[in-house]
């Protein structure tokens, strides 16, 4: 075990696979806004980071970037104490709370990995067994949404776990972008998955009326069909991948699009939803799940999941003018600074710590 503290008595231990140094999605945002938020309220957290894919370089940025993290094994979890360990894995050995001393155990659950295998088409069967594994063995379950609540419910997870909760994430307010002229950049931020629809906004450079827009996609690129995409509609040139994007890279995506795309069929929170209505930017997107639960009316929504259904409301976020869509970008970024901030998503998780284990998590808010 490799650790940057030394201390070993804790508010809550953050079980994680991924940390904000270079993440594959959205649990290390979340981690990054956690860390934020705990700071914030006076949480002790200690970030424990195992059964990770960092590699050497990659583990020494992270310890010498974040306080409070130690790298080891689950049998390593032993060398610390918390009353309540706050589980964010996607996988994990089956030792995972053999370490804990008797802490309770709450497991977040940043997708269900079973609809992540029917909405991606992909066999996640192991996956999603060592999910539903520990759903059993913990002693309460987080979601991100009412909408992830009712699949829970839908799968019949009741049954391995009837304690379950919804604890909405939130991010650190980014400065709001300011009114300016349309640039025609379409913007599009997530995993390239089939659940994600990444395709949609390519296509779209091809549809009547969008022949001199250009493109931005911020993601990892999993999906070959999409990036091929690109080479078979002869738009390389309108098309720029950036890969995973983070702090500065991040804030220089959404500073260059003049509208944000979520098309997903499926989508548990709508993270990076969040990120562009928190900065007043526009998003076009279906009608679904978290989608809905972070952007109530101050979006412009598709019909359907259907790719005809996004050309239409892309088309009437072309035709708005543009003080209609100010007043929905800056009605959506006030609805996140009252909502869905870093302290909010904080204080919700402390009640919820609270409630597990009693008073034994007991802090003072920074008044900084």
């Amino acid at each position: 075990m490799i650790t940057n503290t030394p201390e070993r008595d804790f508010d809550v231990i953050e079980i994680t696979n991924e940390m904000p140094h270079n993440r594959m999605g959205g649990v290390g945002s979340v981690i990054e806004s956690l860390a934020s938020g705990f700071a914030a309220i006076g949480v002790r957290a200690l970030w424990y980071l195992t059964d990770h894919e960092y590699q050497p370089y990659e583990v020494d940025a992270i310890l010498a970037t974040h306080p409070c993290v130690a790298v080891g094994s689950e049998a390593e979890l032993a060398h610390f104490r918390a009353p309540v360990v706050h589980i964010h894995s996607y996988h994990h050995g089956p030792g995972l709370l053999d370490a804990t001393a008797g802490a309770r155990s709450m497991f977040t659950i940043h997708s269900l990995l079973a609809y992540e295998e029917i909405s991606n088409a992909v066999d996640l069967h192991g996956s999603v067994m060592d999910q539903e594994r520990l759903i059993a063995a913990c002693d309460e379950v987080v979601l991100v949404s009412e909408a992830e609540r009712a699949y829970y419910h839908r799968l019949g997870y009741q049954r391995l776990n009837a304690c379950v909760n919804v604890v909405a994430n939130g991010i650190v307010p980014p400065a709001a972008v300011l009114a300016r002229p349309r640039r025609e950049v379409l913007g599009y931020c997530g995993r390239l998955v089939p659940r994600k629809h990444p395709e949609y906004v390519q296509m779209l450079l091809t549809e009547p009326g969008f022949e001199s827009f250009d493109a931005m996609i911020a993601g990892k690129a999993f999906s070959a069909y999409a990036r091929d995409l690109v080479r078979d509609l002869a738009i390389e040139s309108r098309v720029r991948y950036l890969g995973w994007c983070g702090g500065a890279r991040l804030a220089a995506f959404y500073d260059a699009i003049d509208v944000l795309v979520q098309p997903s069929t499926y989508e548990p929170f709508g993270l990076a939803a969040l990120e562009g209505a928190a900065r007043g930017i526009p998003v076009v997107c279906t009608a679904v799940d978290g989608l809905v639960e972070v952007l109530g009316e101050h979006a412009i929504y598709c019909d359907d999941t259907s790719y005809a259904a996004f050309c239409r409301a892309m088309e009437r976020w072309r035709d708005m003018d543009a003080d209609a869509l100010q007043a929905m970008g800056s009605a959506a970024r006030a609805r996140v600074l009252q909502q869905f901030t870093d302290v909010a998503m904080a204080r919700r998780y402390l009640e919820r710590f609270r409630a597990l284990c009693g008073p034994g998590v007991d802090t003072e808010e920074n008044p900084a």
